[in-house]
């Protein structure tokens, strides 16, 4: 009963953001990713195969690995089968927190952590992987080692970047020298590895480059912007942005406070504290062992490693914050009794911190994360208009350029293609190339087969300051080869004036 009633808690920023959502997903695409898997998911589920679905010519989905696909396929359709779906993988990474470590502060941590709950119901893989990644570990460390190696298969057959989770885990049993265990681990992964590698070589795009390669295949796209040269400009730049990101997964910081900065750093330093504590303790166990080589390709990766990219160490991080608070607590207790002054000073402080800690998670799990989706309810009406005229007044085969293009694909049956600027260009600060990528489109259009243009509310939000932004709105607005045809409050397609 303890259990179900924890697990009932932990549940219930899910619950609550199901019930803002209205038992929908009205945000999905919003990231992108989460548009392309669900795509991936309707393609499968139509008999089309393992396609980009919202892309022109829809080629394969070489991206990312099938598994996620394929659990999504039963909500291919979208609405609340799909809801549901999403929910069940908060459901299983509870469930395997549970396994991996009982303790009914962690399971609460992991529920009520605003970028868990985000994730969880916004079909990103994060949660999904993350739950055969924490299994892995709870089985290995049980002794399961085939299952394990079945969880591991999955870990990466979800995220081509947990690769790190079979690494790992074979690291770690060489390291325990458990040499048998070590070799019949590799033997049941060597095969789901060289399977999903034949399938990337065999159904890559010849020539495949620029925003195509980041749709269909993510190794292009990164070896189009990494470099030797440009390797030490990453990690020096990726470097602080992982201690920020982790930090951020303890302690939600929505702005550049200087307090809150630094409290989320002296959070993320008691985690590691307590992880330290637990190996000398114990011994260092198999999460640790998947953590490593996982962070340390995010430093080299042609991304910025934020909250969403470290999320598979959330539990460990949270394991080690939990360890650490416990043990400042026995340390207060039992020097009670000689420094009394000392203790309900420090005891103060503590938890001073604590309750801090639990308002800002309470807030952004209940305000924070259900503001997304209710973002997408908020401009439905003009989205639905907007797309109603494309179904009626563009043909079948119109192709458009569109930040919102898995949603024009999916309530319209429209192909197109989004805003995706070369990483290199951020890592080198070209903010000129940046703004040239987004303002000089018509030979993007021309070269892709574009005809149309669709400007939405949320267009190149995330990747541009306010003013660059509208900036570049009104540039695509006086673009001569363009004609206005479609006009809302929210809303506007524009197409090269030679079509009719």
């Amino acid at each position: 009963m303890k259990k179900l009633l924890v697990v009932l808690l932990a549940l219930l920023p899910s619950l609550w953001f199901v019930f803002r959502s209205s038992g929908t997903v009205p945000h999905l695409g919003h990231f992108s990713d989460d548009g392309v898997y669900v795509g991936t998911a309707a393609s499968l589920a139509d008999g089309r195969g393992f396609r980009v679905e919202s892309l022109p010519g829809e080629p394969y989905q070489v991206r990312y690995p099938p598994l996620y696909p394929l659990f999504l396929m039963p909500g291919a359709g979208g609405g609340r089968s799909l809801a549901v779906l999403l929910f069940l993988t908060m459901l299983g990474l509870l469930a395997a927190i549970w396994h991996w470590r009982p303790e009914p502060a962690l399971v609460l941590l992991a529920g009520w952590n605003a970028y868990a709950v985000l994730f969880a119901n916004s079909a990103l893989s994060e949660v999904f992987g993350t739950v055969w990644l924490v299994l892995c570990a709870a089985l290995l460390e049980r002794e399961r080692v085939w299952q394990a190696a079945l969880a591991a298969s999955a870990a990466y057959l979800t995220r081509t970047a947990l690769i790190a989770v079979p690494g790992g885990a074979i690291l770690w049993l060489a390291w325990k020298r458990r040499w048998r265990d070590a070799a019949l681990f590799g033997l049941i992964f060597a095969p789901v590895f060289v399977g999903w590698a034949w399938y990337v070589t065999a159904h890559t795009e010849p020539g495949v480059s620029g925003t195509r390669a980041f749709y269909s295949d993510y190794s292009k796209f990164f070896g189009d912007n990494f470099s030797l040269e440009l390797a030490p400009t990453i990690i020096q730049t990726n470097l602080p942005h992982l201690v920020a990101g982790a930090a951020g997964l303890l302690f939600f910081n929505g702005s550049d406070d200087f307090l809150e900065i630094n409290f989320a750093r002296l959070l993320l330093f008691a985690a590691v504290s307590g992880l330290v504590r637990r190996a000398r303790a114990e011994g260092v166990g198999p999460f640790e062992f998947m953590a490593v080589p996982y962070v340390c390709a995010l430093a080299v990766w042609n991304y910025v490693p934020q909250e969403r990219f470290l999320f598979p160490v959330l539990p460990l991080l949270a394991f080690g914050f939990v360890r650490e608070i416990r043990f400042q607590s026995a340390m207060l207790r039992n020097n009670w009794a000689t420094q009394r002054g000392a203790v309900v000073v420090f005891g103060a402080v503590l938890g001073a911190g604590l309750l801090w800690a639990a308002h800002r998670t309470a807030v952004s799990a209940l305000v924070f994360a259900p503001s997304i989706p209710m973002r997408y309810i908020e401009v439905l009406p003009e989205r639905e208009r907007a797309f109603e005229w494309v179904r009626q007044n563009t043909p079948a085969t119109a192709n458009f350029l569109a930040a919102e293009d898995v949603a024009l694909r999916r309530f319209t049956g429209r192909h197109g293609i989004g805003f995706h600027f070369p990483t290199r260009y951020f890592y080198t600060n070209d903010q000129a190339a940046i703004s040239a990528y987004h303002s000089d489109i018509i030979p993007r259009m021309r070269a892709e087969g574009l005809g149309y243009l669709l400007i939405g509310p949320f267009d190149m939000e995330l990747d541009l300051f306010p003013a660059d932004r509208e900036k570049i709105l009104r540039h695509w607005m006086a673009l001569p080869e363009l004609e206005t045809v479609y006009e809302s409050a929210l809303y506007r397609v524009r197409r090269f004036r030679s079509e009719r």
